[in-house]
């Protein structure tokens, strides 16, 4: 049966407008670190350690130069790239200058010693100041150590060790013993760092389930804390108010993860175990003024909410241990939502509902482990993830993403989310 001009009409204009909707979603894959080609994913290729490679990358963070620090993780050290359009490493720290060097707290000798203001444990997390100065997150050494901007890979401050770069004790009393929670100590796993627009620093002290901010005043002494209701001594999973564990609120955090900054000194935290991200107004004030994951409900924590506050699937409006967050050049807001393998992005107009997603072939309803273009985990490959967590977006809005599960970082590149 022949078809009318109406139907000839429709289908042209269908047409067109899946050609809208491929051209609205279309993304470039830029550049690959870590693995030699796109389906590769072991730790350190398969081998040792190199300037190439990486075993369980987390936090990035880019400089005034482009240049990339990348905290390698379970290589005890943060890689750095100069803006020289390779993907080899051109300085470490952590392992006094050894690239093949993977050893925690490296006394120097190549053997695993005590902390020092040249090593590392487990680093997690790395930020810039305005200057260029590098804060790296130690977690196993339950500190942050600051390197001052001249190049040198000899920490000049600790935060959380008494001012002490040979201790590693667990909320640290001043005098090396383990001790309550205070405005000078830090708890098992420190897994987030910003820096505001004063050069204040933000730390995720997750396992004390709050966040410190330390003013730029020449001091290592926190200033103010999210998730405690002011409280620096306390350290309650979602806080109820009086000290002790309770449900979600606005209040009140639970292993809090990455932090970012947007360009007004509004603060967002990933709350990891609360399955959600909170954002707090530029200010002082430590209650969330709105929530992502949680359908704008801050009392529930509900992995994966189908909006009924019930377990659901993947969708636009739900996260599953959200891990990390980056602020693009026009405010948006990207989320590593990990165990979702996927990288959401949220328009900056104040709604809560993703408009888009890398890692999962850009559908919002699936959740794939390096997903196979049906919905089924597969093999990595440019465009999927596993268990993706740290997020950076630079000054052209190119999107940096460490995709832990397959031990590499990933450069994307979305014309639409610019």
């Amino acid at each position: 049966m022949p078809l009318s001009n109406r139907s000839i009409t429709y289908i042209f204009l269908m047409g067109l407008a899946a050609l809208a909707v491929s051209a609205v979603y279309a993304y470039t894959p830029l550049a690959l670190y870590g693995q030699a080609d796109a389906t590769s994913g072991a730790p350190n290729r398969g081998g040792t350690a190199g300037a190439d490679t990486f075993n369980y990358p987390l936090g990035i963070e880019k400089d005034a130069d482009g240049g990339m620090y990348v905290a390698d993780r379970n290589n005890h050290r943060v890689l750095y790239f100069a803006n020289d359009g390779d993907t080899t490493a051109d300085k470490v720290y952590g392992q006094f200058g050894d690239f093949t060097a993977h050893i925690s707290n490296n006394n120097g000798s190549g053997n695993s010693g005590a902390p020092s203001a040249d090593n590392l444990s487990m680093p997690t997390a790395v930020a810039l100041d305005s200057a260029g100065g590098l804060f790296v997150a130690d977690r196993d050494n339950h500190r942050v150590l600051y390197f001052a901007p001249d190049g040198d890979t000899t920490a000049d401050r600790v935060y959380g060790q008494a001012s002490k770069f040979t201790t590693n004790m667990v909320q640290n009393d001043g005098a090396g013993n383990y001790s309550e929670p205070s405005a000078d100590n830090l708890g098992t796993y420190i897994l987030g760092l910003a820096v505001d627009s004063q050069d204040g620093l933000y730390v995720s002290d997750s396992s004390n389930h709050r966040v410190l901010y330390f003013a730029n005043d020449g001091d290592t002494t926190a200033d103010r804390v999210y998730g405690q209701f002011g409280d620096l001594t306390t350290n309650a999973r979602n806080n109820d108010g009086s000290g002790r564990r309770g449900t979600p609120s606005a209040d009140s955090l639970n292993f809090p993860r990455g932090i970012a900054v947007d360009a007004n000194d509004g603060l967002y935290i990933a709350d990891r175990d609360n399955n959600r991200v909170l954002y707090f107004n530029p200010g002082d004030d430590t209650t969330a003024d709105r929530v992502f994951g949680q359908y704008g409900n801050f009392n529930t924590n509900v992995e994966s909410n189908d909006g009924s506050g019930n377990v659901g699937t993947p969708n636009a409006d739900n996260f599953s241990h959200p891990k990390d967050i980056g602020i693009g050049p026009e405010g948006g807001v990207y989320v590593s939502d990990t165990l979702h393998h996927r990288i959401l992005y949220f328009r900056n107009d104040g709604n809560t509902t993703a408009e888009g997603t890398l890692g999962q072939f850009m559908n919002l309803t699936t959740g794939a482990a390096n997903n196979d273009g049906s919905g089924a985990d597969g093999t990595p490959s440019m465009d999927n993830l596993k268990e993706p967590q740290g997020v950076f977006i630079d000054a052209a809005g190119v999107i940096y993403i460490t995709d832990t599960g397959n031990n590499r970082l990933l450069v994307f590149d979305c014309p639409q989310w610019k």
